[in-house]
């Protein structure tokens, strides 16, 4: 436990706090960065127009920071128990190398995984070392099946 007022583990709670007097004040934080009446004039007619986020003021228009799913370093996995979740199979395959995207597929009326979930590597090797040690190895009492995953055909 973490006493989310001074940071220290394991000594108090945070409602018993001894240094919550020595604390900020909570109005001295701010949730969101002043914004110039400028910026919004230019971005909308009035105040209760919607602006799109990127042509809201300071947007960066290029597109260059969009995540594309890159399908070249982008591994299946099947055979995954109802429990697996994003977080475990992101856990499972961190050893191998960067990880920059995980999918697990969920059964929308259960909540429950399908069965099956991609994760893409930043690079290709890592995908290969993954799918050579991975593939037919025993997670959460079943053998996991780990392969190349094919292109979209949109």
């Amino acid at each position: 436990m973490v006493c989310r007022t001074c940071g220290k583990k394991g000594d108090h709670w945070t409602s018993r706090c001894p240094y919550k007097d020595l604390a900020l004040p909570a109005e001295s934080f701010v949730d969101k960065p002043a914004v110039p009446e400028t910026a919004t004039a230019a971005a909308g007619s009035g105040k209760n127009t919607y602006v799109p986020p990127g042509m809201r003021a300071g947007a960066d228009r290029s597109g260059t920071d969009m995540r594309r799913r890159n399908d070249e370093n982008s591994v299946r996995v099947t055979n995954l128990s109802e429990d697996t979740r994003e977080a475990d199979l992101h856990e499972l395959f961190r050893p191998f190398g960067a990880v920059s995207r995980v999918y697990v597929a969920i059964d929308q009326k259960t909540g429950m995984s399908r069965g099956f979930g991609f994760v893409n590597f930043v690079n290709k090797d890592d995908a290969q070392r993954a799918i050579n040690k991975l593939n037919g190895y025993g997670y959460d009492n079943l053998i996991l099946r780990v392969e190349w995953a094919t292109p979209r055909t949109n």
